[in-house]
């Protein structure tokens, strides 16, 4: 065949296409499996203010206005919901969040519609629930300088991450049950 006069370039040689290098996704630092299904994200913003004030890079007074709060009052609700809660003794709380992962690992055999709809009759605030969690507590205790007479001692906080052991123990029973 002759060369043609098309300016396309119909008589060009086929051109394969050129393949890109792949490149590493990035590693991320929570997998879907292990990240909250809905986190807090108004505790995080306030954790991030108080960090940005102890850093001085955020002045009291644009907090205060941010916020609505003075930092001091932030820094304590925010202790409180990290640790053991605002309103009941610490040895309650324990308790009660004990036997409400008991009552699930109970009822692991019954239809699951019915425990959803219990739980959705008993839904709280989660604003006001305690996360219950040791080691944020230190973290935040030592970098915002946290000594309040209502901070928790240390033998509360080895209670505390001995309770987040055995709910851990009771949730992977039940994973192993389920399988």
């Amino acid at each position: 065949m002759a060369p043609s006069m098309d300016i396309d370039g119909a008589d060009k040689q086929e051109e394969k296409p050129v393949k890109k290098a792949k490149v590493a996704a990035a590693q991320a630092s929570a997998s879907a499996e292990s990240a909250a299904p809905y986190p807090d994200m108004a505790l995080a913003q306030d954790i991030h203010r108080l960090t940005m004030i102890h850093a001085g890079k955020l002045s009291v007074d644009d907090a205060t206005s941010i916020t609505g709060t003075k930092p001091e009052d932030l820094l304590e609700r925010v202790m409180l919901r990290v640790g053991a809660g605002f309103s009941k003794p610490f040895d309650d709380v324990i308790k009660e969040n004990e036997e409400k992962y008991k009552a699930i690992e109970k009822e692991e055999g019954k239809d699951v519609s019915k425990v959803e709809a219990k739980e959705k009759e008993e839904q709280v605030d989660d604003s006001e629930e305690p996360l219950l969690n040791p080691e944020l507590y230190r973290h935040l205790q030592s970098t915002l300088a946290y000594n309040s007479s209502s901070a928790l001692s240390e033998d509360q906080l080895k209670t505390l991450a001995a309770h987040n052991e055995s709910i851990l123990a009771i949730l992977t029973e039940g994973v192993t049950k389920a399988k």
